[in-house]
């Protein structure tokens, strides 16, 4: 009597069907499989068996299942079938060129600047090349720059999320694809990632906390931005932290928050800063009981700053003004400003070596790192005069 040959299991026949697939170049990382619906029928099976087989090969690193999408091919199984066949790489594809990617909305902002000098130093002391591009504050460009690095052979990638992004799936994807990946300064809700930020709340909570250990009870909080970013709402938590474990009110009335849906081109950003320092002598004007302000950006804070001296508000006897984050040469200022530090180039160093660790270990648990900021006391606040 002859047996009729065992039939391999679905998974290995799915998995060969993968594989000969990327061999062929007809799939490349992060392209979708068919739906389970599709490769139920390809099969002959059921949908609950392709579903088993799909976690079988998620186990085994093949690919990636995102909530809602459906199954995706794995970085990692693509760079090993093309390390199989460098016969078969096509001209300009991944060679021994293989940097870190930075990057970051603007490199011309000091705190980029810095985190990237952080990060450089110590990924050349250990032979890493890095290489930056700006994704000029526009998600649809980094998205094209992920893609785009992400074939040409980057090693990992740092990133710092444009201003208003709160979810990326194209990060998403490289996360669960186990690509090395760090965010930096902010990090983007429902992405489960490494990433390496300051703690935005602790320093708006200790700089508000200042304000009212000067006697302050009527303050304020300012944020003039291009847009919302977890920073930002993380600074404002801490400001209201501060506020209620201090049993003073939370008055929304005296938040001054707008946020712009577009970055100006750098021709009209002083007229974008005119715009800015007209909304806070407006709100100053309604708000004549404020004796302090909380400034959640240095640009938040300068316009502060200067309303109050075209409106004879004189800082700090009248408005004590402190905020988040230095600037250039803030010392030599009429007013050198208090404000809230954050260790940019430690911020630049951590991500470098988190990196690192993921590179030598895909499989490292994810980590968040929060960097402590610090305060720095200058001549913008003071006690708050009697009345």
């Amino acid at each position: 009597m002859i047996r009729e040959a065992k039939r391999a299991p679905l998974y290995s026949q799915i998995r060969d069907y993968i594989l000969e697939h990327i061999h062929q170049n007809k799939w490349q990382a992060n392209d979708r499989l068919p739906t389970e619906a599709e490769l139920a029928k390809q099969f002959g099976v059921s949908r609950f068996t392709v579903k088993n087989a799909l976690s079988d090969l998620v186990k085994e690193g093949l690919i990636y299942r995102i909530q809602g999408k459906g199954s995706f091919i794995s970085q990692a199984v693509a760079d090993q079938d093309n390390i199989s066949m460098p016969q078969e790489r096509a001209v300009g594809a991944v060679g021994a060129f293989r940097p870190i990617v930075f990057l970051t909305p603007s490199i011309q902002s000091s705190l980029s600047a810095n985190i990237l000098a952080g990060a450089e130093e110590l990924l050349s002391e250990h032979g890493y090349p890095i290489m930056f591009r700006s994704t000029r504050n526009d998600q649809e460009k980094e998205r094209q720059l992920l893609q785009e690095c992400s074939r040409m052979g980057a090693r990992g990638f740092m990133i710092i999320p444009v201003d208003g992004e709160s979810y990326s799936e194209d990060i998403l994807r490289l996360t669960l694809n186990k690509f090395p990946v760090v965010v930096i300064d902010r990090y983007l809700r429902g992405v489960d990632t490494n990433c390496v930020c300051s703690d935005n709340i602790g320093g708006a909570y200790d700089a508000t906390s200042h304000l009212i250990e000067l006697g302050h009870s009527n303050l304020a909080f300012v944020a003039l931005h291009n847009r919302s970013t977890t920073s930002l709402e993380d600074r404002l938590t801490g400001f209201e932290k501060a506020l209620t474990q201090h049993h003073i009110p939370i008055d929304h009335h005296r938040c001054l928050i707008e946020l712009f849906s577009e970055h100006p081109p750098k021709a009209e950003q002083g007229d974008t800063f005119v715009e800015h320092k007209s909304l806070v002598r407006s709100f100053l004007e309604r708000n004549p009981d404020v004796t302090a302000v909380f400034a959640a950006t240095n640009s938040s804070g300068i316009a502060v700053l200067e309303a109050a001296e075209e409106l004879g508000i004189k800082v700090p006897e009248q408005l004590s003004v402190i905020f988040f984050d230095d600037y250039e040469h803030s010392t030599l200022s009429r007013i050198p400003p208090s404000c809230v530090i954050q260790q940019d180039k430690e911020i630049g160093a951590a991500a470098a070596q988190l990196l690192m660790s993921v590179i030598e270990n895909p499989l490292l648990e994810r980590k968040q790192l929060t960097l402590p900021t610090q305060l720095i006391l200058r001549k913008s606040t003071a006690r708050v005069r009697p009345s």
